[in-house]
Protein backbone atom coordinates (compact mmCIF):
# COMPACT_ATOMS: atom_id res chain seq x y z
CA UNK A 1 0.00 0.00 0.00
CA UNK A 2 1.08 3.63 -1.16
CA UNK A 3 -0.03 6.24 1.15
CA UNK A 4 0.17 9.85 -0.23
CA UNK A 5 1.54 12.93 2.10
CA UNK A 6 -1.86 13.34 3.54
CA UNK A 7 -1.61 14.86 6.93
CA UNK A 8 2.11 15.74 6.67
CA UNK A 9 1.53 19.60 8.25
CA UNK A 10 -0.32 17.62 10.61
CA UNK A 11 1.75 15.44 11.40
CA UNK A 12 4.51 18.43 12.81
CA UNK A 13 2.25 18.51 15.81
CA UNK A 14 3.70 15.47 16.84
CA UNK A 15 7.31 15.86 15.99
CA UNK A 16 7.22 19.16 17.92
CA UNK A 17 6.45 17.01 20.80
CA UNK A 18 8.62 14.30 20.06
CA UNK A 19 11.47 17.16 20.13
CA UNK A 20 10.88 18.07 23.69
CA UNK A 21 10.92 15.06 25.25
CA UNK A 22 14.51 15.59 26.10
CA UNK A 23 14.11 12.98 28.56
CA UNK A 24 11.89 11.46 31.81
CA UNK A 25 9.34 13.64 32.99
CA UNK A 26 9.84 13.86 36.91
CA UNK A 27 9.22 16.19 39.61
CA UNK A 28 7.42 18.53 36.76
CA UNK A 29 9.97 18.76 34.06
CA UNK A 30 12.29 16.87 31.34
CA UNK A 31 14.67 15.30 33.00
CA UNK A 32 17.60 13.69 31.10
CA UNK A 33 18.18 9.58 31.35
CA UNK A 34 20.83 8.18 33.14
CA UNK A 35 20.83 5.61 30.56
CA UNK A 36 22.41 6.55 27.33
CA UNK A 37 20.05 4.14 25.34
CA UNK A 38 17.08 5.29 23.28
CA UNK A 39 14.52 3.77 21.51
CA UNK A 40 13.19 4.55 18.29
CA UNK A 41 9.21 5.47 18.05
CA UNK A 42 7.79 4.64 13.83
CA UNK A 43 4.69 5.90 12.57
CA UNK A 44 2.51 2.72 11.98
CA UNK A 45 1.11 4.20 8.88
CA UNK A 46 4.76 4.86 7.23
CA UNK A 47 6.98 3.31 8.94
CA UNK A 48 9.26 6.37 9.36
CA UNK A 49 10.63 7.58 12.17
CA UNK A 50 8.90 9.88 14.83
CA UNK A 51 11.30 10.16 17.46
CA UNK A 52 13.40 8.46 20.06
CA UNK A 53 12.77 8.45 23.89
CA UNK A 54 15.20 6.99 26.77
CA UNK A 55 15.75 3.50 27.13
CA UNK A 56 15.54 4.28 31.20
CA UNK A 57 17.33 2.30 33.76
CA UNK A 58 16.69 1.21 37.20
CA UNK A 59 18.11 4.48 38.21
CA UNK A 60 15.63 6.74 36.05
CA UNK A 61 13.25 4.92 38.23
CA UNK A 62 14.66 5.49 41.80
CA UNK A 63 14.34 9.41 41.23
CA UNK A 64 10.73 9.27 39.38
CA UNK A 65 9.68 6.87 43.04
CA UNK A 66 11.66 9.23 45.10
CA UNK A 67 9.49 12.70 43.62
CA UNK A 68 6.38 10.74 43.53
CA UNK A 69 6.80 9.55 47.68
CA UNK A 70 8.50 13.32 48.35
CA UNK A 71 4.89 14.49 46.97
CA UNK A 72 2.30 12.53 48.10
CA UNK A 73 2.07 13.27 51.66
CA UNK A 74 1.18 16.57 50.54
CA UNK A 75 -1.16 15.56 47.33
CA UNK A 76 -2.92 12.94 50.18
CA UNK A 77 -3.38 15.63 52.81
CA UNK A 78 -5.48 18.32 50.24
CA UNK A 79 -9.28 17.75 50.75
CA UNK A 80 -11.02 15.25 47.94
CA UNK A 81 -13.30 18.35 46.63
CA UNK A 82 -9.73 20.74 46.08
CA UNK A 83 -7.59 17.12 44.28
CA UNK A 84 -11.02 16.86 42.45
CA UNK A 85 -10.74 20.48 40.96
CA UNK A 86 -7.35 20.04 40.13
CA UNK A 87 -8.41 16.92 38.13
CA UNK A 88 -11.32 19.04 36.59
CA UNK A 89 -8.79 21.23 35.32
CA UNK A 90 -6.82 18.55 33.51
CA UNK A 91 -10.23 17.82 31.81
CA UNK A 92 -10.78 21.16 30.54
CA UNK A 93 -7.52 21.74 28.97
CA UNK A 94 -7.62 18.68 27.38
CA UNK A 95 -10.92 19.40 25.94
CA UNK A 96 -9.32 22.50 24.88
CA UNK A 97 -6.50 21.40 22.96
CA UNK A 98 -8.40 17.98 21.81
CA UNK A 99 -7.64 18.68 17.91
CA UNK A 100 -3.70 18.55 19.21
CA UNK A 101 -4.15 14.95 21.10
CA UNK A 102 -6.09 13.86 18.45
CA UNK A 103 -3.40 14.23 16.04
CA UNK A 104 -0.72 12.77 18.49
CA UNK A 105 -2.75 9.82 19.49
CA UNK A 106 -4.07 8.83 15.74
CA UNK A 107 -0.81 8.85 14.50
CA UNK A 108 1.46 7.53 17.64
CA UNK A 109 -0.84 4.82 17.63
CA UNK A 110 -2.27 4.29 14.38
CA UNK A 111 -5.62 4.91 14.52
CA UNK A 112 -8.08 6.93 12.03
CA UNK A 113 -7.98 10.39 13.51
CA UNK A 114 -12.43 10.09 13.13
CA UNK A 115 -12.08 7.72 15.75
CA UNK A 116 -9.97 9.29 17.84
CA UNK A 117 -11.34 12.91 17.80
CA UNK A 118 -15.16 11.93 17.81
CA UNK A 119 -15.25 8.45 19.79
CA UNK A 120 -12.37 7.81 21.99
CA UNK A 121 -11.23 10.91 23.06
CA UNK A 122 -14.89 12.36 24.20
CA UNK A 123 -14.74 8.93 26.48
CA UNK A 124 -11.44 9.70 28.14
CA UNK A 125 -12.44 13.01 29.03
CA UNK A 126 -15.68 12.13 30.16
CA UNK A 127 -13.51 9.48 32.46
CA UNK A 128 -11.08 12.24 33.93
CA UNK A 129 -14.72 14.12 35.01
CA UNK A 130 -16.01 10.70 36.10
CA UNK A 131 -13.04 9.83 38.56
CA UNK A 132 -13.10 13.41 39.44
CA UNK A 133 -15.79 13.51 40.89
CA UNK A 134 -16.41 9.92 42.14
CA UNK A 135 -13.56 10.42 44.68
CA UNK A 136 -15.75 12.73 46.58
CA UNK A 137 -17.94 10.12 47.62
CA UNK A 138 -15.80 7.06 48.35
CA UNK A 139 -17.97 4.49 50.05
CA UNK A 140 -17.04 2.63 53.05
CA UNK A 141 -18.39 0.40 55.86
CA UNK A 142 -20.48 2.04 58.06
CA UNK A 143 -19.16 3.55 61.23
CA UNK A 144 -20.63 2.50 64.65
CA UNK A 145 -20.55 1.31 67.94
CA UNK A 146 -20.36 -2.76 67.38
CA UNK A 147 -18.41 -3.64 70.59
CA UNK A 148 -19.78 -1.90 74.10
CA UNK A 149 -17.93 0.55 75.22
CA UNK A 150 -15.96 0.60 71.44
CA UNK A 151 -16.95 3.06 68.29
CA UNK A 152 -15.43 2.10 64.97
CA UNK A 153 -14.60 4.59 62.56
CA UNK A 154 -13.77 3.76 58.99
CA UNK A 155 -11.76 5.35 56.81
CA UNK A 156 -10.75 4.69 53.28
CA UNK A 157 -6.72 6.29 52.40
CA UNK A 158 -4.59 6.07 49.60
CA UNK A 159 -2.44 3.09 48.98
CA UNK A 160 0.62 5.59 48.51
CA UNK A 161 2.71 5.80 45.59
CA UNK A 162 1.03 4.37 42.60
CA UNK A 163 2.77 2.82 39.56
CA UNK A 164 1.55 1.69 36.03
CA UNK A 165 2.54 0.16 32.87
CA UNK A 166 0.06 0.82 29.83
CA UNK A 167 -0.96 -0.95 26.59
CA UNK A 168 0.43 0.42 23.13
CA UNK A 169 -3.18 -0.59 21.57
CA UNK A 170 -4.88 2.69 24.13
CA UNK A 171 -1.90 4.66 25.45
CA UNK A 172 -4.04 7.98 26.42
CA UNK A 173 -7.11 6.01 27.78
CA UNK A 174 -5.19 3.44 29.67
CA UNK A 175 -3.04 6.02 31.51
CA UNK A 176 -5.91 7.99 32.22
CA UNK A 177 -8.06 5.06 33.40
CA UNK A 178 -5.10 3.91 35.62
CA UNK A 179 -4.08 7.48 36.99
CA UNK A 180 -7.03 9.56 37.53
CA UNK A 181 -8.47 7.36 39.85
CA UNK A 182 -5.09 7.08 41.58
CA UNK A 183 -4.71 10.82 42.06
CA UNK A 184 -8.46 11.40 42.44
CA UNK A 185 -7.78 9.22 45.67
CA UNK A 186 -4.58 10.61 47.35
CA UNK A 187 -1.70 8.84 45.81
CA UNK A 188 1.05 10.01 43.47
CA UNK A 189 1.97 8.13 40.29
CA UNK A 190 5.19 6.91 38.08
CA UNK A 191 3.62 5.64 34.78
CA UNK A 192 5.67 3.58 31.87
CA UNK A 193 3.80 3.89 28.41
CA UNK A 194 4.86 0.75 25.86
CA UNK A 195 7.68 1.53 23.79
CA UNK A 196 5.64 2.01 20.75
CA UNK A 197 3.01 4.84 21.87
CA UNK A 198 4.88 7.26 23.91
CA UNK A 199 3.85 10.47 23.23
CA UNK A 200 0.09 11.10 24.33
CA UNK A 201 1.57 10.17 27.65
CA UNK A 202 4.61 12.30 27.05
CA UNK A 203 1.83 15.12 25.99
CA UNK A 204 -0.31 14.06 29.30
CA UNK A 205 2.60 15.07 31.48
CA UNK A 206 3.39 18.64 29.85
CA UNK A 207 -0.45 19.16 30.45
CA UNK A 208 -0.64 17.96 34.30
CA UNK A 209 2.43 19.92 34.82
CA UNK A 210 0.25 23.46 34.05
CA UNK A 211 -2.03 22.42 36.85
CA UNK A 212 -0.79 19.84 39.49
CA UNK A 213 2.09 20.24 42.06
CA UNK A 214 5.69 18.66 41.01
CA UNK A 215 6.21 15.10 41.93
CA UNK A 216 2.25 14.03 41.52
CA UNK A 217 2.58 12.60 37.99
CA UNK A 218 5.72 11.49 36.88
CA UNK A 219 6.51 9.60 33.14
CA UNK A 220 9.35 7.31 32.48
CA UNK A 221 10.25 5.71 29.56
CA UNK A 222 12.14 2.32 28.53
CA UNK A 223 11.54 -1.29 28.31
CA UNK A 224 9.58 -3.63 30.24
CA UNK A 225 12.83 -6.01 31.14
CA UNK A 226 14.70 -2.79 32.30
CA UNK A 227 12.10 -0.32 33.54
CA UNK A 228 8.64 -1.87 33.89
CA UNK A 229 10.47 -4.79 35.92
CA UNK A 230 12.21 -1.83 38.19
CA UNK A 231 9.12 -0.06 38.99
CA UNK A 232 7.16 -3.42 39.58
CA UNK A 233 9.90 -4.32 41.98
CA UNK A 234 10.53 -1.29 43.24
CA UNK A 235 10.49 -1.59 47.26
CA UNK A 236 8.61 2.53 47.49
CA UNK A 237 5.78 1.47 45.38
CA UNK A 238 2.87 0.51 47.07
CA UNK A 239 0.25 -0.05 43.87
CA UNK A 240 1.27 -1.31 40.35
CA UNK A 241 -1.43 -1.52 37.60
CA UNK A 242 -0.67 -3.46 34.30
CA UNK A 243 -2.18 -3.83 30.98
CA UNK A 244 -0.72 -6.18 28.52
CA UNK A 245 -0.22 -9.88 27.84
CA UNK A 246 -0.68 -13.32 30.30
CA UNK A 247 3.24 -13.68 29.95
CA UNK A 248 3.98 -10.12 31.07
CA UNK A 249 2.09 -9.78 33.43
CA UNK A 250 3.04 -13.16 34.58
CA UNK A 251 6.18 -11.61 35.35
CA UNK A 252 4.43 -7.94 36.64
CA UNK A 253 2.55 -10.42 39.18
CA UNK A 254 5.83 -12.07 40.69
CA UNK A 255 7.50 -8.91 41.49
CA UNK A 256 4.84 -7.19 42.63
CA UNK A 257 4.06 -10.42 45.42
CA UNK A 258 7.95 -10.04 45.69
CA UNK A 259 7.35 -7.35 47.56
CA UNK A 260 3.71 -7.92 48.84
CA UNK A 261 2.17 -5.04 47.01
CA UNK A 262 -1.08 -5.48 45.27
CA UNK A 263 -1.31 -5.55 41.62
CA UNK A 264 -3.85 -4.83 39.68
CA UNK A 265 -3.96 -6.80 36.12
CA UNK A 266 -5.63 -6.65 32.65
CA UNK A 267 -4.18 -9.38 30.57
CA UNK A 268 -6.21 -9.74 27.69
CA UNK A 269 -9.02 -12.01 25.98
CA UNK A 270 -9.89 -13.53 22.98
CA UNK A 271 -13.67 -12.79 23.26
CA UNK A 272 -16.97 -14.92 21.99
CA UNK A 273 -19.71 -14.13 20.38
CA UNK A 274 -22.60 -16.31 20.37
CA UNK A 275 -25.07 -15.74 17.82
CA UNK A 276 -27.85 -17.55 18.18
CA UNK A 277 -30.75 -19.13 14.80
CA UNK A 278 -33.50 -16.30 15.98
CA UNK A 279 -31.08 -13.37 16.26
CA UNK A 280 -31.66 -10.43 14.44
CA UNK A 281 -28.65 -11.06 11.74
CA UNK A 282 -28.47 -7.47 10.09
CA UNK A 283 -28.21 -5.90 13.73
CA UNK A 284 -26.12 -8.47 15.31
CA UNK A 285 -23.81 -8.13 11.76
CA UNK A 286 -23.45 -4.16 12.34
CA UNK A 287 -22.34 -4.53 16.18
CA UNK A 288 -19.81 -7.45 15.32
CA UNK A 289 -18.25 -5.85 12.60
CA UNK A 290 -17.91 -2.94 14.53
CA UNK A 291 -16.36 -4.59 17.80
CA UNK A 292 -14.05 -6.38 15.87
CA UNK A 293 -12.63 -4.37 13.22
CA UNK A 294 -13.01 -1.15 16.13
CA UNK A 295 -9.09 0.12 16.36
CA UNK A 296 -8.13 -2.49 13.63
CA UNK A 297 -8.86 -5.36 16.11
CA UNK A 298 -6.37 -4.11 18.62
CA UNK A 299 -9.18 -4.36 21.40
CA UNK A 300 -9.12 -6.69 24.19
CA UNK A 301 -12.55 -7.16 24.04
CA UNK A 302 -12.36 -7.56 20.24
CA UNK A 303 -15.71 -9.81 18.82
CA UNK A 304 -12.92 -11.45 17.25
CA UNK A 305 -14.02 -15.24 18.06
CA UNK A 306 -17.36 -15.61 16.69
CA UNK A 307 -19.54 -18.59 17.34
CA UNK A 308 -22.94 -18.80 15.08
CA UNK A 309 -25.87 -20.95 14.56
CA UNK A 310 -25.19 -23.85 11.95
CA UNK A 311 -28.28 -22.36 10.23
CA UNK A 312 -26.59 -18.55 9.71
CA UNK A 313 -23.35 -19.79 8.55
CA UNK A 314 -23.74 -18.85 4.99
CA UNK A 315 -25.27 -15.79 5.55
CA UNK A 316 -23.70 -14.82 8.02
CA UNK A 317 -20.24 -15.14 6.18
CA UNK A 318 -21.20 -13.17 3.34
CA UNK A 319 -22.70 -10.42 5.63
CA UNK A 320 -19.45 -9.83 7.25
CA UNK A 321 -17.38 -10.06 3.95
CA UNK A 322 -19.82 -7.47 2.69
CA UNK A 323 -19.17 -5.02 5.70
CA UNK A 324 -15.57 -5.99 5.52
CA UNK A 325 -15.20 -4.97 1.82
CA UNK A 326 -16.82 -1.17 2.61
CA UNK A 327 -13.49 -0.80 4.87
CA UNK A 328 -11.36 1.75 3.97
CA UNK A 329 -7.59 1.47 5.12
CA UNK A 330 -5.20 4.22 4.32
CA UNK A 331 -3.40 7.07 6.50
CA UNK A 332 -4.68 7.76 9.80
CA UNK A 333 -4.94 11.22 9.05
CA UNK A 334 -7.20 10.96 6.10
CA UNK A 335 -10.75 11.54 7.22
CA UNK A 336 -12.51 8.50 4.92
CA UNK A 337 -10.22 6.12 6.66
CA UNK A 338 -11.80 3.63 8.70
CA UNK A 339 -9.13 1.14 9.57
CA UNK A 340 -5.80 2.15 10.40
CA UNK A 341 -2.23 0.34 10.48
CA UNK A 342 -1.33 -2.23 13.12
CA UNK A 343 0.89 -1.17 15.95
CA UNK A 344 4.29 -2.15 14.62
CA UNK A 345 5.65 -4.71 12.30
CA UNK A 346 6.31 -7.27 14.73
CA UNK A 347 2.53 -7.26 15.62
CA UNK A 348 1.71 -7.42 11.81
CA UNK A 349 3.90 -10.28 11.64
CA UNK A 350 2.41 -12.10 14.88
CA UNK A 351 -1.53 -11.79 13.28
CA UNK A 352 0.07 -13.36 10.04
CA UNK A 353 2.04 -16.41 11.93
CA UNK A 354 -1.38 -16.89 13.89
CA UNK A 355 -3.15 -17.28 10.47
CA UNK A 356 -0.30 -19.14 8.27
CA UNK A 357 -0.58 -21.84 11.31
CA UNK A 358 -4.12 -22.49 11.32
CA UNK A 359 -5.23 -26.26 10.48
CA UNK A 360 -5.99 -27.76 7.33
CA UNK A 361 -9.58 -27.48 7.63
CA UNK A 362 -9.70 -23.51 8.72
CA UNK A 363 -10.41 -21.70 5.57
CA UNK A 364 -9.75 -17.70 5.02
CA UNK A 365 -12.70 -16.46 3.29
CA UNK A 366 -11.49 -12.81 3.13
CA UNK A 367 -8.30 -11.23 3.39
CA UNK A 368 -5.46 -12.95 5.34
CA UNK A 369 -2.55 -11.78 4.05
CA UNK A 370 -0.34 -8.54 4.25
CA UNK A 371 -0.70 -5.47 2.44
CA UNK A 372 2.28 -4.04 -0.06
CA UNK A 373 3.82 -0.86 0.34
CA UNK A 374 4.92 1.44 3.73
CA UNK A 375 3.21 1.10 7.09
CA UNK A 376 1.65 -2.11 9.29
CA UNK A 377 -1.22 -2.76 7.37
CA UNK A 378 -3.02 -5.59 7.18
CA UNK A 379 -6.77 -6.58 5.94
CA UNK A 380 -10.03 -7.73 7.61
CA UNK A 381 -9.80 -11.61 7.46
CA UNK A 382 -12.15 -14.22 8.09
CA UNK A 383 -10.62 -17.49 9.22
CA UNK A 384 -14.14 -20.16 8.74
CA UNK A 385 -13.47 -23.55 10.13
CA UNK A 386 -11.48 -23.64 12.94
CA UNK A 387 -10.74 -26.29 14.91
CA UNK A 388 -11.02 -25.91 18.83
CA UNK A 389 -8.22 -26.47 19.87
CA UNK A 390 -5.82 -24.41 17.48
CA UNK A 391 -3.89 -21.01 18.50
CA UNK A 392 -6.63 -18.86 16.43
CA UNK A 393 -9.39 -19.74 18.85
CA UNK A 394 -7.24 -20.35 21.98
CA UNK A 395 -5.04 -17.06 22.00
CA UNK A 396 -5.48 -13.32 21.44
CA UNK A 397 -5.19 -12.29 17.60
CA UNK A 398 -4.97 -8.60 18.33
CA UNK A 399 -5.83 -7.88 14.59
CA UNK A 400 -8.44 -7.35 11.96
CA UNK A 401 -9.33 -11.00 11.92
CA UNK A 402 -12.77 -12.97 12.51
CA UNK A 403 -12.83 -16.54 13.60
CA UNK A 404 -16.02 -18.45 12.51
CA UNK A 405 -17.27 -21.50 14.44
CA UNK A 406 -20.63 -23.33 14.45
CA UNK A 407 -22.82 -24.89 17.12
CA UNK A 408 -25.93 -26.46 17.15
CA UNK A 409 -27.35 -26.87 20.86
CA UNK A 410 -27.23 -24.57 23.54
CA UNK A 411 -24.94 -26.09 25.15
CA UNK A 412 -22.16 -26.37 22.84
CA UNK A 413 -22.23 -22.91 22.03
CA UNK A 414 -21.63 -22.10 25.70
CA UNK A 415 -18.87 -24.93 25.85
CA UNK A 416 -17.25 -23.88 22.62
CA UNK A 417 -16.97 -19.93 24.42
CA UNK A 418 -15.72 -21.03 27.60
CA UNK A 419 -13.62 -23.19 26.32
CA UNK A 420 -10.52 -21.04 26.66
CA UNK A 421 -8.22 -19.44 29.29
CA UNK A 422 -9.46 -16.24 28.65
CA UNK A 423 -12.69 -14.36 30.81
CA UNK A 424 -12.22 -10.82 29.70
CA UNK A 425 -15.78 -10.48 27.37
CA UNK A 426 -17.98 -11.75 25.37
CA UNK A 427 -21.71 -11.47 23.48
CA UNK A 428 -24.78 -13.19 22.56
CA UNK A 429 -26.96 -12.20 19.89
CA UNK A 430 -30.29 -13.84 20.49
CA UNK A 431 -34.60 -12.25 20.09
CA UNK A 432 -35.04 -14.24 22.95
CA UNK A 433 -35.11 -13.26 26.95
CA UNK A 434 -34.75 -16.98 28.28
CA UNK A 435 -31.90 -17.90 26.13
CA UNK A 436 -29.75 -14.33 26.40
CA UNK A 437 -30.78 -14.47 30.52
CA UNK A 438 -29.17 -18.65 30.69
CA UNK A 439 -26.45 -17.70 28.75
CA UNK A 440 -25.42 -14.64 30.12
CA UNK A 441 -25.28 -16.41 33.43
CA UNK A 442 -23.10 -18.96 32.13
CA UNK A 443 -20.73 -17.82 30.73
CA UNK A 444 -17.16 -16.84 32.51
CA UNK A 445 -16.41 -13.77 31.51
CA UNK A 446 -15.95 -10.30 33.59
CA UNK A 447 -18.54 -8.53 30.72
CA UNK A 448 -21.03 -9.63 28.39
CA UNK A 449 -23.03 -7.99 26.18
CA UNK A 450 -26.24 -8.87 25.25
CA UNK A 451 -27.17 -7.50 21.58
CA UNK A 452 -24.66 -5.80 21.26
CA UNK A 453 -20.87 -5.46 21.53
CA UNK A 454 -17.61 -3.34 22.72
CA UNK A 455 -19.72 -0.51 24.42
CA UNK A 456 -18.42 0.90 27.89
CA UNK A 457 -18.22 4.13 29.64
CA UNK A 458 -15.68 5.09 32.69
CA UNK A 459 -19.00 4.28 34.98
CA UNK A 460 -19.20 1.07 34.01
CA UNK A 461 -16.56 -1.70 35.60
CA UNK A 462 -13.95 -4.23 33.37
CA UNK A 463 -13.25 -7.06 34.88
CA UNK A 464 -10.91 -10.03 33.77
CA UNK A 465 -12.15 -13.63 34.99
CA UNK A 466 -9.38 -16.42 34.69
CA UNK A 467 -6.19 -15.80 32.93
CA UNK A 468 -7.21 -12.31 31.86
CA UNK A 469 -6.39 -10.39 35.00
CA UNK A 470 -7.30 -9.40 39.06
CA UNK A 471 -8.77 -6.73 39.61
CA UNK A 472 -11.05 -4.10 38.36
CA UNK A 473 -10.42 -0.86 35.95
CA UNK A 474 -13.29 2.18 35.96
CA UNK A 475 -16.43 2.55 38.12
CA UNK A 476 -16.28 2.95 41.73
CA UNK A 477 -14.83 -0.93 42.03
CA UNK A 478 -11.81 0.76 40.09
CA UNK A 479 -11.36 3.59 42.41
CA UNK A 480 -11.87 1.93 45.12
CA UNK A 481 -8.81 -0.03 44.35
CA UNK A 482 -6.46 2.63 45.12
CA UNK A 483 -7.45 2.55 48.58
CA UNK A 484 -6.75 0.97 52.07
CA UNK A 485 -9.47 0.52 54.25
CA UNK A 486 -8.38 1.81 58.07
CA UNK A 487 -10.47 0.92 60.90
CA UNK A 488 -10.05 2.86 63.84
CA UNK A 489 -11.36 2.06 67.13
CA UNK A 490 -12.10 4.43 69.77
CA UNK A 491 -12.81 3.34 73.60
CA UNK A 492 -15.98 6.13 74.64
CA UNK A 493 -16.33 4.49 78.32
Amino acid sequence: MTLSTIGSDQRSVLRTLAGRVTGNFIDGRWTPSSSPDTITVLDPSTGREIGTVPASSAADIDAAVAAARTAQPGWAALTPAARSKFLLDIATLTEELLEEISIIEAVDAGKPITAVRDEELPGVIDAMRFFAGAARTLPAPSSGDYLEGVSSIMRREPVGVAAGITPWNYPLLQAVAKVFPALATGNTYVLKPAETTPYSTAWLAEIVARVLPDGVFNVVFGTGAVAGDALARHPKVDVVSFTGSIETGRKVGIAAADGVKKAIMELGGNSPVIVFGDADLESALDAIAIGGLYNTGQECMSASRVIVHASLLDAFVDGLKARCSREKLGDVLDPTTTIGPLNSAQQRDRVLAKIEARTSGARVVAGGENCEGDGFFFPPTIVVGVADDEELVQEEIFGPVFTVQTFETEEQAIALANGTRYGLASSVFTSNVGTATRVQNALNFGTVWVNNHLVFAADLPVSGFGASGIGTENAEAGLLEYTRLKHVMVDNR
